[in-house]
């Protein structure tokens, strides 16, 4: 029974992954992060129970112990001590496939999801309150600019508690969560289209290193690049033969 509900409760977590990633990886994103909170619990049963929980999933158990008064922590250990992890590849799979059927690339966020976010994003602007006000102790940074700055983050902040933020076109950039070598986690967006530069000027060699790079966050947009590095390598094939054979007209 124990692994039927570690299975039930991945099985959450990969539909709300794809939830919040419907453009990315959110197998790759989901096991990234699996991975980052077993190297603190020493096992991935309760980094799995653990990454539930932070993601809003509810766990009776884990609910019942702690009203009983264990604390959160203890709570997680003693519901993931029987518990065995086994989930086939090929499984995790299918339910990719099935989950993806049911979930439109353009819609409305769910409002847990939202939420979610705009929480996260808060405490990104409060971070960087503490960051600037840091800098201007130390001296680092003017008064003037210090008072500018902070002003613009509180305006910031108070836009997301406004709600105005909640929905989320599909062509509005994805923030993605991903580990550190410290298990911190710093939010970046997904991959700039300053990227097509690269193949611009670089052609296929260019197209190729785009790929590699943003095949991750973004697998349409990696192919694109891929794409418009082999179509640049045409254009500068044409542009060499017409340079060669304008040469030749001057002799």
């Amino acid at each position: 029974m124990a692994s039927e509900e570690i299975k039930a409760i991945y099985k959450k977590l990969v539909q709300s992954y794809v939830e919040d990633f419907p453009r990315g990886k959110p197998l790759w994103i989901l096991n990234k992060h699996i991975d980052a909170y077993a190297q603190q619990w020493k096992a991935k049963e309760p980094a799995i129970v653990d990454l539930a929980l932070r993601n809003r999933i509810d766990i009776p158990q884990v609910k019942e112990l702690i009203e009983k008064g264990r604390t959160k922590k203890e709570a997680i250990q003693e519901v993931s001590r029987t518990m065995k992890f086994q989930v086939s590849e090929a499984e995790t799979e299918q339910w990719l496939k099935e989950l993806r059927k049911k979930t439109p690339r353009t819609r409305r966020m769910p409002k847990e999801v939202a939420e979610r976010r705009v929480e996260q994003q808060i405490k990104e602007q409060r971070k960087a309150i503490e960051n600037l006000t840091t800098l201007f102790s130390k001296g680092e940074m003017s008064e003037e600019s210090y008072k500018i700055a902070i002003r613009k983050i509180e305006k910031n902040i108070e836009t997301l508690r406004s709600g105005k933020e909640i929905v989320v076109p599909n062509k509005e950039k994805e923030r993605i969560v991903k580990p550190t070598n410290r298990f911190r986690y710093s939010a970046y967006t997904e991959p700039t289209k300053l990227w097509y530069l690269v193949p611009f000027f670089f052609s296929i060699i260019g197209g190729l290193i785009g790929y590699v790079a943003v095949r991750d966050e973004d697998e349409d947009m990696a192919t694109g690049l891929l794409a418009f590095g082999v179509f640049m390598f045409f254009v500068d094939l044409l542009v060499a033969w017409l340079y060669y054979n304008w040469l030749l007209s001057l002799f």
